[in-house]
């Protein structure tokens, strides 16, 4: 009689026990794996990346400046209603005639329909001389028009008048060439014929006298009584008090013609903190400013002075001088300016992308031994493909969310010889970032 065996529960119950528990360590083995590779291969899908862009940055001085000029009053004797020959900004000779007298007001327009119609002659020759002349195809006058009624549309929404004549002069002249170009409008001989028999009928009146400048310069219409509020040949012994109590002599207006602003220069007497002196003090000497109310843009500027006096406590002086003129600087009195001290241009790149890696790099002694060494740098994680690149970067500015990165730092500035490039796609967000991590 033969023998069986069976399994008790107990050692059934124990096998099972074994072989869960060895399918969980499994478990926990694969899953220990896939992190690994999914961490330091694979990346994760959560990073974030920007493009780097060339860009530009500025230390900025604000101020509330009052602008001086060596400006003389014009005068006249001359009776009769007067015009003007020149427009506020315009450059006038020693001698040279500002405005004209006529008898009434009725030669006055006279005098200026006849101008206008002579303008406006000359305007529709030129047309027809440069359409018979050159051969500029429809694309090319598509694209001005384009960009001069954006230029129109960006003046009046920023309610910026003080060119709006000549922006609609130029969006007309496209608008007209390319009527020409594409047979709509032959020429404007019609027109001009039409124009000069009108200028035909008017009778020129003859003017009873003129008005000359007594020094060469620039012209502006308009006196506020600072003319004569600071000698311009003193700046440098103006203190911020001293700005702080002018203010306009009692004059008529209507007394004078105008005023003609002497020589090609003009000041900005600007109060500045002596911390904003200091920084002025060791600045370019030339340098830019910017003038909202009158001006887009930036204008060249000289820092002429430097003026700190003890009596004025915290407050110094900067006297900065300038030689661009136009009708609306040629207004200006009292007036916010922002002084640029110092102009930066590079990569524009978050400071959330700034991060700190090492970089290896080969190094030589005096003899000529190379070694390998290893330094830790600041720098930024740039995609490649499916690849992180640690580059080195050499910070020029820094802003409060951004920083300026030089795109060509001086030899022995990069441990590598490599920067972030100009179109980088650069990581802003992302966890667990390295050099040459693999990244979905």
């Amino acid at each position: 009689m033969s023998k069986s065996t069976s399994k008790t529960p107990s050692n059934r119950s124990k096998l099972t026990k074994r072989i869960l528990i060895g399918v969980g360590i499994t478990l926990v083995l694969v899953y220990i794996v896939f992190l690994f590779i999914t961490t330091n291969f694979l990346g994760n899908n959560n990073i974030v990346t920007e493009t780097a862009f060339k860009s530009k940055a500025y230390d900025i001085i604000e101020s509330k400046c009052l602008v001086v000029r060596n400006e003389e009053y014009l005068t006249s004797d001359a009776s009769g209603v007067m015009v003007y020959n020149v427009s506020d900004g315009d450059k006038v000779t020693s001698d040279g005639v500002v405005a004209t007298a006529y008898n009434s007001q009725e030669d006055v327009s006279s005098v200026q329909q006849i101008k206008e119609l002579d303008q406006r002659i000359e305007y529709l020759k030129s047309l027809n001389a440069v359409n018979n002349s050159t051969n500029v195809g429809i694309d090319t006058l598509n694209s001005q028009i384009n960009e001069r009624m954006v230029a129109l549309m960006k003046s009046v929404n920023a309610c910026d008048y003080s060119n709006m004549d000549t922006v609609e002069q130029n969006l007309l002249t496209s608008i007209l060439r390319k009527q020409l170009l594409t047979g709509d409008q032959r020429n404007f001989d019609d027109k001009i014929a039409e124009l000069e028999g009108q200028r035909a009928s008017l009778s020129a009146a003859s003017p009873i006298g003129t008005v000359k400048a007594g020094s060469a310069g620039y012209f502006v219409s308009k006196v506020d009584g600072y003319e004569n509020s600071f000698d311009v040949t003193k700046l440098d012994e103006v203190t911020a008090k001293d700005i702080e109590d002018a203010s306009p002599e009692q004059i008529n207006a209507d007394s004078y013609l105008g005023k003609i602003v002497k020589g090609v220069n003009w000041y900005l007497l600007c109060p500045v903190t002596r911390d904003e002196a200091t920084a002025l003090s060791h600045a370019d000497e030339s340098i830019k400013v910017r003038l909202p109310s009158a001006i887009d843009g930036e204008i060249p500027a000289r820092i002429l002075y430097v003026n700190n006096n003890a009596a004025d406590n915290d407050k110094a002086v900067a006297v900065l001088q300038c030689n661009y003129m136009n009708d609306a600087l040629s207004k200006l009195r009292q007036e916010n300016v922002e002084i640029i001290v110092n102009e930066y241009e590079g990569l524009k790149i978050s400071k959330s992308a700034l991060h700190d890696d090492d970089i290896t790099y080969t190094a030589k002694d005096d003899a000529g031994n190379e070694t390998e060494k290893k330094e830790r740098v600041q720098g930024v994680y740039v995609q490649y493909g499916m690849e992180l690149v640690f580059k080195q970067v050499s910070i020029v500015y820094a802003g409060d969310e951004f920083v300026i990165c030089n795109e060509q730092p001086d030899p022995g500035k990069l441990l590598n010889g490599t920067t972030v490039a100009l179109y980088d796609k650069v990581v802003t967000e992302g966890g667990d970032l390295f050099n040459g991590k693999i990244i979905s």
